[in-house]
């Protein structure tokens, strides 16, 4: 869009050039060596690094890994789909997705965000400050007039619908839970959005943190059967292939409800709780939402202290935006855990996103 503008200004710059010189009512004629002018364009239409074509063959969605150029085609849900140019104007109807959206990009590109971005307690609050927020109202959405909209598999039907006949184009897409998943949600928003240096910049940043907790997590002591919990009018937990499984993980420790069969999120019985024994209780409610309450609560009910994590009062609660979000701000989630489990981790340097 912008490239084709500067075509135009270039164009029209020559063009009065020339009429300049047939104006001219000198007798002499003199013929100058023309100057080639640079045209700026974005690293994204150069030849990208080895490291950014093969981490690009990693993303299933996208037809081909070596054409930088544009148009870029990607398939989504078996639709193939063709982005024409880098798009102007981007928002999210997602939490997860505004989070890799501002880890790649800025306000020069993102014209709004959800709701939730700019809440309290927020990852990207400071980032998306002051920005206009979206809901489910379509209106909403269009007045910011955006080239293209990214959408959860949960999203309004009638809200994509609406969207999408109005000629907005959405790319809804599930986020991933495992570490290799959430790079490749980077890389794949960042094709899309035309941010590759910027993605890789956050991937040397990601895989960095992941080294650290890595040389850590070698330590026998953050080895600790976890279970996390959360009350929604029963006890809920997560298990195998859930955030929170991938979250322990990467700390080193062991999820002890996958290792009782228990998988994704969802409910078990107070028998279970007691039978699981965990060492540890990670509460992933938050304080507003009866974190607090229900912490109070597992120490205030005797059948419960036989549990190891509340007979030592090891019970804590933990940042539910690092435990709950689907994106590459979950290693946050796996540096707090090492921090309850050792004493002094060295991890002071370990810096945010």
């Amino acid at each position: 869009m912008k490239f084709n503008k500067l075509v135009l200004i270039l164009a029209s710059i020559v063009f009065l050039a020339l009429l300049a010189c047939e104006s001219d009512n000198s007798d002499e004629v003199t013929y100058t060596e023309p100057v080639a002018t640079a045209i700026p364009i974005t690293s994204d239409e150069l030849d990208p690094s080895s490291e950014i074509k093969e981490a690009l063959s990693k993303v299933g969605n996208i037809i081909d890994p070596d054409n930088i150029s544009w148009p870029r085609n990607i398939t989504v849900s078996g639709n193939e789909i063709v982005i024409e140019e880098r798009p102007d104007n981007v928002l999210t109807i997602s939490l997860g997705h505004d989070e890799i959206l501002f880890g790649i990009s800025d306000d020069s590109q993102i014209v709004g965000t959800t709701i939730f971005a700019q809440e309290e307690g927020s990852n990207i609050k400071n980032k998306s400050y002051g920005l206009p927020t979206i809901t489910t109202d379509p209106e909403s959405i269009i007045t910011l007039d955006p080239d293209i909209v990214f959408a959860d598999p949960y999203a309004s039907v009638e809200l994509i619908d609406t969207l999408t006949d109005l000629g907005i184009l959405v790319i809804q897409t599930p986020l991933n839970n495992d570490i290799s998943g959430r790079k490749n949600d980077v890389w794949f928003m960042a094709y899309i959005t035309g941010n590759l240096d910027q993605a890789q910049t956050l991937i040397e940043d990601i895989d960095n943190k992941i080294n650290v907790l890595s040389d850590i997590t070698e330590n026998n002591n953050v080895k600790k059967k976890i279970l996390t919990l959360s009350w929604w009018d029963s006890y809920w937990t997560a298990g195998t292939g859930s955030t929170e499984d991938s979250i322990i993980n990467l700390a080193g420790a062991i999820n002890i409800a996958s290792e009782n069969g228990i998988e994704s999120n969802t409910t078990i019985d107070k028998e279970k709780l007691i039978s699981m024994n965990p060492e540890i209780i990670l509460i992933t409610q938050s304080v507003a939402w009866g974190g607090q309450d229900f912490y109070d609560q597992l120490f205030l009910d005797t059948s419960l202290s036989s549990i190891e994590a509340i007979k030592n009062s090891n019970v804590f609660l933990v940042n539910p935006n690092w435990w709950g979000t689907l994106s590459y701000w979950n290693i946050m989630g796996a540096k707090q855990l090492i921090e309850i489990l050792l004493p002094d981790p060295e991890l002071d340097d370990f810096g945010g996103f």
